[in-house]
């Protein structure tokens, strides 16, 4: 009889333990936890503060203010908690700045350093998404819609994959713009700071051509009328 209350002691002593856990879990992986992944190639990831680079071989469960870096020939993917994804392209910089979610939505911010992203940011159960990307020479505005932003020392570009011609707004040497579905716009920063805009049909080049299957999976699942 003694033998089995001490079980039942432990038993229940363990269960507690793991609602604690659990609890720490969900609160982690709810507003602020992000999910890491490595989809190919060398991703590391770095938190804010330090300067220690931890390799990532399948995914990782992080918080906001850290840095995700790939390698050549690398690619990862941000899952955010209201269900939008970031692909980070090959020899990419991004630091994970912030997320929130609200009673009208969600709102993310992100720092491209240097390298190409890929945005599939979506309206979660009809509430807004505004998505912030600062480049080193404008700041994107985005709204529930799919692009492609490539960040250099001196240059942006921007691509709009797909949604409203109102949804990808570009801001960049005190003025702004939106970007027309199908058009890629470059913002390029000359002697002085002055910047300048070119304005282009159509979305190619090697930058944008790494994130074409991505590109094509989320067509063809807009086209069964399923969820990216």
């Amino acid at each position: 009889m003694q033998k089995m209350m001490n079980r039942k002691k432990v038993f229940a002593g363990g269960l507690v333990l793991y609602a604690a856990l659990f609890t720490g879990l969900s609160a982690a992986s709810g507003a602020d936890g992000l999910i890491l992944q490595r989809l190919s190639g060398v991703l590391e990831y770095q938190s804010a503060g330090t300067q220690d680079r931890q390799p990532i071989v399948g995914q990782l469960l992080v918080q906001p203010r850290g840095y995700a870096v790939t390698k050549a020939r690398s690619m990862a993917a941000i899952d955010l908690p209201d269900s939008s994804v970031v692909s980070i392209g090959a020899s990419s910089h991004v630091e994970l700045r912030r997320f929130e979610r609200e009673a009208w939505g969600s709102s993310s911010s992100m720092t491209i350093v240097d390298g190409a992203i890929h945005f599939a940011v979506k309206h979660p159960m009809g509430a807004r998404a505004n998505y912030v990307f600062v480049t080193p020479t404008a700041q994107i505005a985005v709204r529930g819609t799919e692009g492609v932003i490539v960040a250099r020392a001196d240059e942006t570009i921007v691509a709009c994959v797909h949604g409203t011609n109102n949804d990808t707004e570009v801001y960049y040497g005190g003025r702004h713009m939106f970007i027309p579905v199908g058009m890629t716009v470059r913002i390029r920063r000359g002697l002085g700071k002055v910047s300048t805009m070119s304005m282009r049909r159509g979305i190619s080049g090697p930058e944008f051509s790494q994130f074409n299957a991505i590109i094509a999976r989320n067509h063809t699942l807009r086209m069964q009328g399923k969820p990216r």
